[in-house]
C-alpha cells in the first residue's frame, strides 16, 4: 500500500536552521532521531501521541454542546435564520428553483426537504445530530489520513465554533472534502476519493478550492470519478429544476449587498456606521456592483492558479498549507462570508500544523481567525449596546488574519523566499513512519 510522505519539522529545527545551509541532511537526521526515538517519560511523547483522555474530553464537549443545542430549541422558540429557512423551503408549495428561488446547491436542498417540514424544533434537532456526526467524521478522516495528533488539533480548533456550528450544514461538506483528500493522498481508493470530493463540491461549492489536489497528485481515476459525480448530480438538478438553479446559487438568490462579514462589507460598515439589514438570509450592507464581483472572481482564480502551480512542484503535502491557502482565498475574495465558513479551514489548518515552519505559521494565523470567528459568534448572542461595535472590530481582526494567511503563504511559496530551499529539502529527505494512520 502506497502512502504519502508525512513531512514534519520540530520547533527546535525551525529556530536553529540556517537558510543559507547548502545541505539539510544533518537537520533531517536530527529531526528523525528526535521524532522517532523520544526518551521515555519525556514531554515530547505527549506531543507525539496525544493521550486518549484528550479525545474523550473533546468528544464530551461536543456531546454537551449537542445536548445544549437540543435543550435550547425545545425550551424556547427557534429563531435561527438557517433553520427557519430550511422550514420555509421544505414547506413551500411548488418546485424549488422553478417556482421559488433557492440559494443552496441541489444536494443541500434535497437534504433540507428530508429533514424539514415538520416544525422548526424537529428540524433543528435533526440538523444538530447531522452536524455532530459530520464533525466526528471529519475528525476521523484527519486521523486516518494524517495521524492522531492532527485529529486532536482539528477537534481543538473546532471548539470555538461549536456555539453555532451544530445548526449549520457546513460540517457535512467538510467531512466529505476531508475524506476525499485523505483517500487521494494515501492512494487507498482513488475512485472513492473522487466520489467524496465530487459530492462535496456539489453540496457546497467551496471544495472546488481543494479539488486540484487530484491534478497535483496525478490521480486521474479520482478526477474522473469526481467529474462523473458532478455531471450526474448536475444533470439531475437540471432535470428537476431547470436552468435557474445555478444562477440563483451563484447570485445568492439575487442579493445585491455586501455581506457584513466580508472584507468590503465590514469596511463599509466601519466607515459609514450604517447598520446591515437582513437580505436573502444574510446581513448585508450597501450594494455590490457586478464589476466589483467580477474583479474578486478574477483575483480568486489568479490566486488559486498560483497556489496549485507551486504545489505541483513542492515536496510538501498539499493537504496542509496549499489547501489552507486555497480555501482561505475563497473567503477573502468572496462578497459573502458567514461565521460558519470558518469550519472550512479546520482540517487543512490541522494538517498544516504538522508541516514545516511556513506551514505552521499560516496554520497559526488561520487558528487565530477561527478563534476570532468563535468570539464573533458569542458577540452575536449578546444583547448589550456595545455588541454591535465589538462585532465590527472582531470581523475586521478576523478578516485581517485571513488576508495574512494569503500573504504569508504567497511570499513563502515564492521560489526565492528565504528558507524555502531548506524546508523543501527537509520535506524530500525526511521519511517518518505514519504508524498505520496513528501518526507520530
Amino acid at each position: 500500500m502506497q502512502r504519502p510522505l508525512v513531512h514534519r519539522c520540530t520547533d527546535g529545527l525551525s529556530e536553529s536552521s540556517d537558510p543559507n545551509l547548502s545541505s539539510s541532511t544533518a537537520a533531517v537526521d536530527t529531526v528523525a532521531a528526535v521524532m522517532t526515538h523520544p526518551s521515555r517519560g519525556s514531554s515530547l511523547r505527549l506531543l507525539v501521541r496525544v493521550p486518549t483522555i484528550v479525545f474523550l474530553v473533546l468528544v464530551a464537549i461536543r456531546l454537551a454542546i449537542l445536548g445544549h443545542t437540543i435543550a435550547e430549541v425545545t425550551g424556547k422558540p427557534v429563531t435561527d435564520v438557517y433553520v427557519l429557512r430550511i422550514e420555509q423551503i421544505a414547506s413551500s408549495p411548488g418546485t424549488p428553483y422553478r417556482d421559488f428561488p433557492v440559494e443552496y446547491m441541489f444536494p443541500e436542498n434535497l437534504a433540507m426537504q428530508l429533514i424539514g417540514g415538520s416544525g422548526a424544533e424537529a428540524t433543528a434537532i435533526r440538523l444538530a445530530f447531522i452536524a455532530f456526526v459530520a464533525d466526528l467524521a471529519a475528525a476521523a478522516a484527519v486521523w486516518w489520513g494524517w495521524g492522531r495528533r492532527p485529529a486532536a488539533v482539528y477537534l481543538v480548533l473546532g471548539v470555538p465554533l461549536l456555539s453555532f456550528l451544530y445548526q449549520r450544514f457546513d460540517l457535512v461538506s467538510v467531512a466529505l472534502a476531508t475524506w476525499g483528500v485523505a483517500l487521494v493522498e494515501r492512494r487507498e481508493d482513488d475512485v472513492g476519493g473522487g466520489i467524496a470530493l465530487g459530492s462535496a463540491v456539489m453540496l457546497k461549492l467551496w471544495p472546488l478550492a481543494v479539488a486540484p489536489v487530484m491534478l497535483v497528485r496525478r490521480r486521474w481515476r479520482a478526477l474522473a470519478a469526481a467529474a462523473a459525480v458532478c455531471l450526474v448530480l448536475g444533470l439531475a438538478w437540471f432535470l428537476a429544476a431547470g436552468p435557474k438553479g445555478p444562477v440563483q446559487v451563484l447570485s445568492f438568490r439575487g442579493a445585491r449587498g455586501w455581506s457584513a462579514e466580508s472584507i468590503e462589507g465590514n469596511l463599509l460598515w466601519l466607515a459609514s456606521h450604517r447598520m446591515p439589514i437582513l437580505e436573502q438570509g444574510a446581513m448585508r450592507i450597501g450594494a455590490a456592483p457586478a464589476w466589483a464581483k467580477a474583479l474578486l472572481f478574477a483575483g480568486l482564480i489568479g490566486y488559486e492558479i498560483v497556489v496549485w502551480r507551486r504545489a505541483g512542484g513542492d515536496a510538501r503535502d498539499p493537504a496542509g498549507g496549499a489547501c489552507l491557502a486555497a480555501v482561505t482565498a475563497v473567503l477573502v475574495f468572496s462578497p459573502l462570508i458567514s461565521e460558519q465558513y470558518a469550519a472550512w479551514l479546520l482540517p487543512w489548518a490541522a494538517v498544516a500544523f504538522e508541516g514545516g515552519r511556513t506551514e505552521r505559521k499560516v496554520a497559526a494565523i488561520a487558528a487565530s481567525a477561527i478563534v476570532l470567528t468563535g468570539l464573533l459568534g458569542l458577540f452575536y448572542l449578546m444583547p448589550f449596546g456595545w455588541s454591535a461595535l465589538a462585532q465590527r472590530w472582531t470581523i475586521l481582526a478576523r478578516n485581517v488574519a485571513l488576508v495574512l494567511v494569503l500573504i504569508v503563504w504567497f511570499r513563502a511559496a515564492a521560489p526565492n523566499a528565504p528558507g524555502s530551499a531548506v524546508e523543501a529539502d527537509i520535506g524530500v529527505d525526511a521519511r517518518f513512519p505514519s504508524g498505520g494512520g496513528e501518526g507520530i
